[in-house]
Order: C-alpha cells, then structure tokens, then sequence
C-alpha cells in the first residue's frame, strides 16, 4: 500500500502543477482539495517531514479516492478496497482520543494581491491584513495574524464588538434587539431604540472582563426583565411592538431548549459537557432520504441518547427532523436570530416523537413513584415538574375528566403526553 500510495501521490502532484493535461487526473485534484484540509501544504511535503496525523489522514484519503489508474486494475483495487475495510474496522475498535483544534502561524505565507477584473491568475496591487478604513486601525507590535485580529476585536478603541455582542445577549432574553437589526449595526440597518443602555451594557461587559455569565445576569436581575408579559390594553395601540418594554414578551423556546425541558422534567436530561456529537432517536425513514441512502444512522446508546439538544449531530442532506420543524436555522447560511412559526407539525412532534414519547414515559414514572398516592398530589406534582405551579380548579377538572378515560396502566403516560404538548410548557412567560 505504501508504494502504491507512493505513486498516487506523484500523480496528483504532476496533476497540480500541469492542470489540464489529464482530466481523470484533474477531477480527483479537485475532490483532494475539497476533501482535505490543508491539501496543497500536506501533499507537497515529504512523507517524513509530514505529521503523523496528516499521514494517517492522507493514507486514509488514498484508500477511499485511489484514481483513475488503479481503478481500473482490478486486482490492485481489490487489495486497496480490503486494506481500507481493515483500517475501517481498527477506527471503529479503537477508543478515539479526544482533539481539540490548534492554529499557527504560516513561516512561508503566501502575499496576497488585488486579482486584476477578479481573475486569479493577474496580480495586481499587494495588500496586507488590516481593518477597513472606517474602523479604529489595527495597533499591533507583531505581525498582523490572527493574534493581532484578535486583539483589535476587543481593543478598548473598538466598542462595536461588545454593542454587538450585548445586543445579541438582549435580543435572546427579550425576543428582539435594542438595535432590532442585529445582523447589521451598519448605515442600513436599525437605529437602537434605547442607545444610552446599549452603550452602559457594552461598557459594562468589557469592565466585566468579557463575562457573559455576569452581563446575562445582570439584565435577568433586572426590573424590565422580570416584568409580567401580560398584555396591557392600554399600549396595544401606542406601542404593539413593545419596543419601549414596558411588558416582558412570550417567547417561545428554541428548538433545542424544548427537547431539553422534556427530558428535564421526566429526569432523564443528561447534563455532561463536551465530548462528540450523538444521535438520538428519530422517526424511521428519515435517514433514508439522503442521497443514495448514504446517510447512516446509528442511534446513541446509554445515556449519550439524553445529552442536550445542542449536542445533536447535524446531518445537512436529513437534519433532525424535531429540530427543523422547531424553526433550527440552515447550517450553510450565517443566522443572529430565529424566526418562529406554528405549524401541526410541531404538535404532533410533542404527541408522537420517539425522544418525547420515551420523555412522557420517564415522567409518568416519576409521578407515579415519587408523589403522594392520591390524584390530586400525584396531579400538583406533574405541574410542579412541567410547569412549575399548582392546577387552578378547572385544569384539575379537566384533567380530571381525562385521567378517567384512560386504561389504569397507562393513565398518567397519557396526563404526561398532554402535559409535554401544552403551550405554556413551550413557552417563557
């Protein structure tokens, strides 16, 4: 393997530096630098002076894309496709390390120049890293890397990082900006509808040393946050936008909140932080509408199938179904604020998904083991885990009414079932 990988390697060096001379060999130059993170750097490099990491990559690499030539010599392509089946096999044995990704300046950097009528191949004027000209400039001793960057973010002269940021931290408590747009702070986009708090806020976020645990509390301690979200007839006219705040708003929960709370309250959340992605449970078919039925599925086990939402992988061809119709935004576009919709989708979603039904069943167990013998402590109970009150006399009479409609085995799954799919347990007051 290791010759044969030898010569493939020559193959798609010639085909880099001479483009267009082997189309074969031009198409898997382009899938090598689509495919592979630093592609040009690592393949011309020699083997010896190349990582371990960057060789195991590129081996792994060749064996799954080995070219034109050895395809078609059926006896090499065998042996290449047997020894790819026995490095696969090894991965999925061996424990995998945990990574964490690390960046370094480029001894060799290529300059960068004005490509002349957008063509790549005519230079023109060389530039360096800087700011646009209408930002504070950026004041750094060394060269002008990401360190550098980095530091101009958050330079005292440059408050915009830290109005953007406080904006952004508003709009997620509040359910809109002090500047509403908050994708664009430009001459374009929304005047601050209270510009001396957004400035307070952003002062005070980077005399608090950055902290968005102190900054976040600071505006949920507030007066304005903690106000009711009662609607106040006298300002539907003057202000039906609530733009001055004198109410708080309902918001409805992201996407992933609204898994987490369910499994919060039937117990089951697993609370663990870091680590890779899992794949929960989800409704049969799904995986098999990508493409070619490539998309493989393999459902989290143990505890890993509880972890919070926002460890859930993305699969971009069938993103998780729960997710999407709770309004997750695409993964290939740039998002600073969700917009929500009200579909029957998402009710059914609360009633028949597998994640929320096995969530009603933790619950009902709960209520069932750990609260008073009698329906109505058993019923407080619900609501306290659920939603954190009491019943008032009608719910208890409705449910009630209910709870006597169903089989005795199965009736406070059903109580819990509904419990999970009401819009109050959906939605921050």
């Amino acid at each position: 393997v290791e010759n044969l990988q030898r010569q493939w390697e020559q193959d798609i060096r010639s085909a880099m530096r001479d483009p267009g001379k082997n189309l074969d060999w031009d198409f898997n130059v382009t899938e090598y630098r689509a495919g592979f993170d630093r592609a040009n750097k690592v393949m011309n490099a020699e083997p010896e002076q190349r990582r371990f990491r960057d060789q195991v990559r590129l081996t792994k690499f060749f064996l799954g894309h080995i070219g034109p030539i050895f395809s078609k010599d059926k006896q090499i392509a065998a042996r290449l496709k047997e020894a790819r089946e026995k490095l696969d096999k090894l991965d999925a044995d061996f424990p995998r390390p945990a990574e964490a990704p690390v960046m370094e300046d480029d001894p060799a950097a290529p300059k960068t120049f004005i490509h002349l009528r957008g063509d790549y191949k005519q230079n023109g004027a060389e530039v360096e890293a800087n700011a646009p000209h209408f930002l504070p400039p950026m004041r750094h001793t060394g060269p002008a890397n990401r360190l550098a960057l980095a530091q101009w973010i958050v330079a005292p002269e440059n408050p915009l990082t830290a109005r953007v940021a406080v904006n952004r931290f508003w709009q997620e408590l509040f359910g809109r900006g002090i500047v509403y747009t908050s994708d664009d702070f430009g001459t374009q986009g929304d005047r601050p509808s209270h510009p001396e708090l957004l400035d307070w806020l952003a002062v005070e976020f980077r005399n608090r040393d950055w902290s968005m645990k102190q900054i976040v509390k600071l505006m949920v301690m507030s007066r304005t946050y903690r106000q009711s979200s009662h609607v106040r007839p006298e300002l539907q006219e003057r202000d039906p936008g609530n733009i001055l705040l004198a109410r708080q708003l309902r918001l409805r929960l992201p996407a992933e909140s609204i898994r987490d709370e369910a499994l919060a309250a039937s117990g089951l959340l697993n609370t663990a932080i870091g680590g890779r992605s899992v794949r929960p449970p989800q409704p049969t078919g799904v995986a098999e509408l990508g493409y070619a039925n490539s998309v493989k599925w393999k459902e989290s086990a143990g505890s890993d199938r509880y972890r919070r939402g926002l460890y859930i992988h993305y699969q971009r061809t069938t993103p998780y179904p729960f997710l999407n119709n709770f309004d997750e935004p695409d993964s290939d576009i740039a998002c600073t604020r969700r917009r929500t919709s009200n579909t029957p989708l998402q009710a059914l979603n609360l009633l028949n998904d597998p994640v929320f039904y096995e969530a009603a069943q933790a619950l009902a167990y709960r209520v069932e083991t750990e609260a008073p013998k009698d329906f109505d402590g058993r019923l407080n109970y619900l609501f306290a885990l659920c939603l954190d009150r009491k019943p008032d006399a009608h719910e208890r009479e409705r449910l009630s009414a209910y709870y006597k409609t169903q089989p005795s085995e199965s009736a406070w799954l059903g109580l819990s079932r509904v419990m999970l799919n009401l819009d109050e347990f959906i939605t921050r007051e």
